[in-house]
């Protein structure tokens, strides 16, 4: 089976299922953080002989890491229905270990994963915007003088982070394992894209760029967690090759 993780008003990542589907990439099933908290069974184990995922879901779906072919993984993370119940001087606790044990499970899904989980992202590493743009330097992309302001856009919780002031007209470029999708560019810039999604160590990132009166472009932003719908029909048809990969042997 394939598996495509969010939260339920995920909407791109929602987008996506359904065109994977007319795709035939089946059986494709969806599986949201609001369905996992109300997981019927757990069973995770870790140890010399490897690592062990078996869930049986509400609905009497069961997910083993062993079934798993190929994911797209959009968590940002864990399940938080039930803290309302937890003592609230445990919570920060509770939300600690529930980020860990999913970071674990997370991990022993087989790839191609598009994100894997790290540390710092359940579906790719966060990085701070100052990060992404020495990586984008190191990647031969444009880059525009960094400072810290109120006038730049950030999104935390999406990872997400756009370095150019409010109103900047913003174009897209998605790279999935390698392969580009998006606005038409220079080919050091679709090459500069792939080199930073190689330093990142990201399968899926969208970098996005300023585009000046000259038709100039300047790195703006990166996040591991995109609007997948930015990229249209041809990231479906993208996508769909990637999560094939591994079972084709690409």
């Amino acid at each position: 089976m394939w598996l495509v993780l969010c939260a339920s008003n995920d909407i791109s990542a929602l987008w996506a299922y359904q065109g994977l589907k007319k795709r035939g990439l089946e059986p494709l099933e969806l599986v949201t953080t609001e369905t996992l908290a109300y997981g019927v069974r757990w069973e995770h184990r870790l140890g010399a002989d490897g690592v062990y995922i078996d869930i049986t879901l509400a609905d009497g779906r069961r997910i083993r890491n062993k079934d798993v072919r190929g994911v797209l993984n959009r968590f940002l993370s864990a399940p938080s229905e039930s803290l309302l119940l937890i003592h609230p001087s445990d919570r920060d606790y509770v939300i600690q270990e529930l980020h860990t044990f999913f970071l674990s499970w997370l991990y022993t899904l087989p790839q191609p994963m598009l994100n894997r989980p790290t540390p710092q992202g359940l579906s790719g590493q966060w990085r701070h915007v100052s990060e992404w743009l020495c990586l984008a330097s190191k990647a031969g992309l444009p880059t525009p003088n960094y400072k810290q302001s109120s006038h730049y856009l950030t999104n935390e919780m999406s990872g997400a982070t756009r370095i150019v002031p409010i109103g900047t007209v913003v174009n897209t470029i998605i790279v999935v394992d390698g392969y580009v999708v998006g606005a038409s560019a220079h080919p050091h810039i679709l090459e500069g894209c792939q080199r930073l999604a190689e330093l990142s160590k990201t399968a899926l990132l969208c970098v996005e760029f300023a585009t000046g009166p000259e038709d100039n472009w300047t790195f703006a932003g990166a996040t591991t967690n995109p609007d997948l719908r930015l990229g249209g029909e041809a990231l479906l048809d993208v996508l769909t090759r990637v999560l094939k990969s591994e079972s084709e042997g690409k």
